[in-house]
């Protein structure tokens, strides 16, 4: 653990290569210090002068006759390694870094940050960086930070601390949360994160008493166990988390490896990984900001209704908050039979259908106070979201006064309480803030943001099973590499994963003149060098008797001899032919940032062309195994939809659960069945592939 002090509220602070040019980036750690009020020592480091901005200039962190806790380097990236032993020497405890040229630039790169690496950790140093535009702790007002939006005369104190691996993100989050009249406890460029990542930096920050949430911008996770800890202690602290992940399309992943020299894997892992460690992602930035004072408020009990209840003074765009809430799956609750009971005898209109709008009526200041008030307290609602009209452009008071003489009010077990102004409301958005009301700027953020708040979410157990024994004797008896299917499926059957009845013919070995089998058949050349059979001419399919399979067998052997000479044929699989009523793919594989994954998609050629898959940190139990089929568009005709045969997706699901506990076992690399084929009864596995480290 580090020392918090010295990582936010330091005694002394380094600047080494500091400016004495106003306006130049390294000028304004300094001055954004001085002007803001730092109450420490502020130490310029400069060997080419006297003075910096005023204050004594030191050729060296080595020679300051004071002990320093915390320093930020400026210089570039050679200079800067130089530096970073001269902070070593000195026994500095917290290092920030700006300069690049580190992983992010190549093989020189990211020689030049293990070298930092090794530098801080052989030192103790917990290195901020490199890439790092700085360390901000507002209510300290300590603004150790090179972003020119820290130039800002009023920055305003608050509980939400930012962690951004990306430096230029903590000005534009802070510009845009002071227009909205949000106050921040701290910000933190963590950049390439050589040494320290988000979760460890969050871990530290969970002690900071200033700090009651967290947002984090993200490109990658360099050490998801850290961010898992930092996720679980956040949630034991009641200070929620809530992400924004770039990098999830194929740009955005190549501009996050140009960025910082981010690793990269599967497109929707992140968002996997969050989701089962309990931390909120968001997809709208605006969400970003909004959605953390939300949840801060809290949750609504346990006994309401995972419902959203919208109040609107104008119809159309209530109706556009309703239908973004509903888009994101949550169910719209409109008044309940209590609030209409109390209200309507009053003459108080209440809307028809499930809008709740209030009108014209919503301009008098004791109406609105009284739907509020009664919304509130009504069992019938989960979330209460009042939107507003023009009304919170041009009277503010008026706008806000009844929200908070609603909630004065209010039971302590009242619904949670978000507002929308729907017109550009600055002064509505401030007066909000300042009397600690949540409030979302576009109906998109809203909607994420209600989404979270109504989701409940908790860590998922990710242990497992115990992988059984004759698995893992298998596994850990084979060669590295592809096995071949016969010896795949071997793996798969002792899991418990159904497949057809089937014969294997070892290569070389004779044809039985009993296979035992109900024809029709099919027959495949099993090979570790075939892991796609049609493309070579591999497979057969419905052969309807022992000549008809002996020539098949004879013509692939032909075939894969001229298309892939260089196959080692192991032998050929015959399996009775099996029909179904829908396909699946399940297939494993590990992302190099957050590790096991178990996707389910539709089957066969259907798993490329509709892309309708879904994906899960692995290994999974069955409940997660049921959601994901749930989360597959092309499974809703196996529910028996419109008349539909209906699909064993019980059996689907329990075969999820097994596959995926092969991610226990250190040596798959990759497993996959497609396809699954999904009956009325059972399922069958129709094709195995798995690859060994």
């Amino acid at each position: 653990m580090t020392n918090l002090k010295a990582l936010i509220d330091p005694q002394r602070v380094a600047l080494i290569g500091a400016s004495d040019t106003p306006g130049r980036l390294t000028a304004r750690p300094q001055s954004f210090l001085m002007t803001h009020g730092f109450s420490g020592e502020i130490l310029p480091v400069n060997p080419r002068r006297e003075t910096v901005q005023g204050l004594p200039a030191l050729p060296s962190v080595v020679d300051s006759p004071k002990h320093i806790d915390h320093a930020y380097i400026l210089l570039d990236a050679d200079p800067a390694l130089a530096a970073l032993e001269d902070c070593a020497q000195a026994g500095i405890p917290v290092v920030s870094m700006l300069a690049d040229g580190f992983a992010e630039s190549g093989d020189a790169g990211r020689a030049r940050q293990d070298r930092a690496a090794a530098i801080a950790r052989e030192a103790g140093i917990h290195l901020i960086g490199p890439n790092s535009t700085g360390i901000v702790h507002i209510p300290n007002r300590f603004i150790c930070t090179s972003n020119a939006a820290f130039a800002a005369p009023d920055l305003r104190a608050g509980g939400l601390t930012v962690l951004s691996q990306s430096g230029s993100m903590i000005g534009m989050i802070l510009s845009r949360g002071l227009a909205r009249g949000m106050g921040f406890a701290g910000f933190a460029s963590l950049g390439n994160e050589a040494v320290t990542d988000v979760g460890r930096f969050g871990q530290w920050m969970l002690e900071d008493p200033h700090t009651d949430s967290f947002a984090l911008f993200l490109e990658t996770v360099r050490d998801p166990k850290a961010l898992e800890n930092f996720a679980k202690k956040a949630r034991d602290c009641c200070k929620p988390v809530v992400a924004y992940v770039i990098g999830q399309s194929d740009e955005g992943e190549n501009l996050a490896v140009s960025h910082t020299g981010a690793l990269t894997g599967a497109s929707g892992a992140i968002s996997a990984f969050l989701r089962d460690i309990g931390i909120a992602e968001v997809k709208v930035f605006d969400a970003l900001l909004d959605t953390p004072r939300a949840l801060v408020r809290g949750r609504p009990d346990q006994a309401r209704p995972r419902t959203a209840t919208v109040l609107t003074t104008t119809g159309g765009g209530g109706g556009m908050v309703l239908d973004q809430i509903n888009a994101h799956g949550v169910g719209i609750a409109g008044c309940g039979a209590k609030t209409r009971n109390a209200l309507e005898p009053k003459s108080i209109s209440l809307g028809s259908g499930k809008l709740v709008d209030v009108t014209m009526a919503g301009a008098k200041p004791d109406v609105m106070k009284s739907v509020i008030a009664a919304l509130l307290d009504d069992p019938e609602t989960g979330v209460l979201v009042v939107a507003i009209g023009s009304s919170a452009q041009f009277n503010p008071d008026l706008t806000v006064d009844p929200l908070v003489a609603a909630l004065e009010e209010a039971k302590e077990d009242h619904a949670p309480l978000v507002v929308l102004p729907l017109p550009h409301a600055p002064d509505t958005l401030k007066l909000l803030a300042d009397r600690g009301i949540p409030t979302f700027t576009t109906p998109e953020s809203c909607a994420e943001g209600v989404s979270a708040l109504l989701e409940h979410r908790s860590p998922r157990n990710r242990s497992g099973a115990t992988l059984p024994a004759a698995v893992t004797a298998l596994l850990d008896a084979a060669q590295p590499g592809l096995l071949d299917e016969y010896h795949a499926g071997q793996v798969f059957a002792a899991l418990g994963v159904p497949q057809p009845a089937q014969v294997f013919i070892p290569d070389g070995g004779d044809q039985p003149g009993n296979l035992g089998l109900n024809f029709p058949v099919v027959a495949k050349l099993t090979s570790p060098d075939l892991p796609h059979k049609t493309e070579v001419g591999a497979i057969s399919l419905n052969l309807g008797g022992h000549a008809d399979l002996t020539r098949a067998l004879r013509d692939m052997r032909a075939k894969v001899a001229h298309t892939a000479p260089k196959a080692n044929v192991t032998g050929a699989l015959v399996q009775e032919m099996a029909t179904g009523l829908g396909e699946a793919l399940i297939g494993l594989t590990r992302d190099p940032r957050v590790g096991p994954l178990i996707t389910l998609a539709a089957g066969g050629t259907l798993a490329e062309v509709l892309k309708d898959s879904t994906l899960r940190c692995a290994p999974v139990d069955l409940a997660t195994a049921q959601a994901m089929i749930n989360e597959i568009k092309s499974f809703a005709l196996l529910k028996g939809y419109r008349g539909h045969a209906t699909g064993d997706l019980e059996a689907l699901a329990h075969s999820i659960v097994a596959i995926s506990q092969l991610a226990q076992h250190p040596r798959v690399i990759e497993a996959e069945i497609n396809p699954m084929l999904i009956g009325a009864e059972g399922v069958l596995r129709l094709d195995a592939l798995i690859r060994l480290s």
